[in-house]
């Protein structure tokens, strides 16, 4: 079963995307900032992060370039979602590795076609690789 990870610090938000993607057969796990989602990812084998670009503790670009500093997770497969719509933002998040940049509200078809093309793209995860 493929699992995603929705790291989001706003709760109706992440609740809204854990709704539509268990809907299209995806496990859901969830974060409220980066350092809780690095402390998952020690413990719970993901697919894909689907993750906020403001946050308390450690925002959304920091959670990426610690999740691309790791080899174990190098190749994990990142969308960012924010309600920023500052250019400089989604520069700034494809610079540390981001695959997508979708912003909010988030559309529930277009985050369900962002993953479908991501986790083709990507070969998945072995237990040993996590």
């Amino acid at each position: 079963m493929t699992t995603i990870m929705i790291v989001d610090d706003y709760i109706p938000s992440h609740r809204l995307m854990s709704f539509v993607l268990n809907q299209y057969g995806y496990t859901v796990v969830t974060a409220l900032d980066g350092e809780q989602a690095l402390n998952r990812l020690a413990t719970v084998q993901v697919d894909l992060v689907v993750t906020d670009l403001k946050m308390p503790c450690m925002d959304g670009i920091e959670l990426a370039r610690a999740i691309r500093a790791d080899e174990r997770y190098a190749n994990l497969p990142i969308i960012m979602v924010t309600g920023s719509v500052k250019e400089q933002d989604e520069v700034k998040a494809t610079g540390v590795g981001v695959n997508a940049f979708l912003t909010k509200p988030v559309d529930s078809d277009d985050l369900v076609r962002e993953v479908d093309r991501l986790l083709q793209q990507t070969p998945p995860q072995t237990p040993s690789q996590a």
